[in-house]
């Protein structure tokens, strides 16, 4: 073995070592050398705000970056979870204005950004309190016809909210979401959510639910009728002036209607035993069961039994 042959071994090293960089730098020039540009949304995050504080008003912006470097690498970046964090262990009440640096969105290296947008925004800190307000019912629709809701009861009555002290000195009570009374004969509970409007800065302590008692009952009114003057108990003719009352009765609505359509209520004079001649006598008034009498007219009538022919 000649001395040129360790030397020419040698150099076949030193010339694969350099073909295998010159692929190893093509590949990566191939993967990461080639540049490109893409627009990501960045949600903005607050951070360590104190208990006794709260943001208002409109939600943080999503920001939209302008972002440069390898393609491969902005490829990586869409499916990550990037995101713009803001401390505000130190705020106070009132509005605070933000304006929003680069140097804060954490993005590989190789990778710069370009533009943010919007640069800045402004949001409003304001005090958090808690607050008793009463439940009002919100009822939709009307019960059956001749039916009346006679009461609404929500339990608990009362519910403790918390949120922001702008907002919950401006409200007094807080509705339930609208229940359904239309066509309603009776008596009903419901388990029903508190309409806070969506507000996120107000909230119900322990749970939106309450539940609604509708208590529905017939309604009752007066009505006067007119009816017919019979008698009882009479084996002779006679003759009833006026021939004709009318009575005021109290009683449901529908009760009343069918009433004044018909022949419902007994109403007599008692002749009974009584010879041919003149009387003067009252009337027997027999309403139903479920109403009652108020007034009559007249009070007296004249009887005149006479024979039969």
């Amino acid at each position: 073995m000649t001395g040129t042959e360790p030397a020419r071994a040698s150099y076949k090293r030193i010339l694969l070592i350099l073909a295998t960089l010159v692929l190893l730098l093509g590949v990566g020039v191939l993967f990461y050398g080639k540049q490109d540009e893409v627009t990501l949304a960045i949600p903005v995050k607050f951070d360590h705000i104190p208990h006794d504080l709260l943001t208002v008003g409109n939600p943080p912006p999503v920001l939209e970056a302008r972002l440069k470097g390898p393609s491969r690498v902005l490829r990586g970046l869409k499916d990550s979870q990037l995101s713009y964090k803001i401390d505000l262990s130190e705020v106070k009440p009132g509005p605070l204005f933000v304006k929003i640096s680069s140097e804060m969105i954490k993005v590989p290296r190789r990778v710069s950004v370009l533009e943010i947008d919007p640069v800045s925004f402004t949001i409003t800190i304001d005090k958090r309190m808690e607050k008793i307000v009463p439940v009002v019912a919100d009822l939709n629709k009307d019960p059956a016809s001749g039916y009346v809701i006679s009461r609404v009861v929500a339990t608990p009555s009362t519910v403790r909210l918390t949120g922001s002290m702008s907002l919950l000195q401006e409200i007094s009570a807080v509705r339930t979401t609208p229940v359904d009374v239309g066509g309603l004969i009776e008596t009903i509970k419901k388990k029903v959510a508190l309409n806070l409007n969506h507000n996120p800065h107000v909230q119900a302590i322990g749970g939106g639910l309450v539940e609604v008692e509708i208590v529905v009952k017939q309604k009752i009114v007066e009505k006067w009728l007119r009816i017919a003057i019979q008698a009882t108990g009479c084996n002779y003719k006679y003759v009833i002036t006026p021939d004709c009352i009318e009575i005021l009765l109290r009683g449901p609505l529908n009760t009343l209607k069918k009433l004044s359509q018909g022949n419902g209520v007994q109403v007599y004079v008692d002749l009974e035993r009584l010879q041919p001649g003149t009387y003067v006598r009252r009337a027997v008034i027999k309403p139903p069961l479920n109403t009652t009498l108020v007034e009559a007219k007249p009070e007296v009538f004249t009887v005149k039994v006479v024979e039969s022919d």
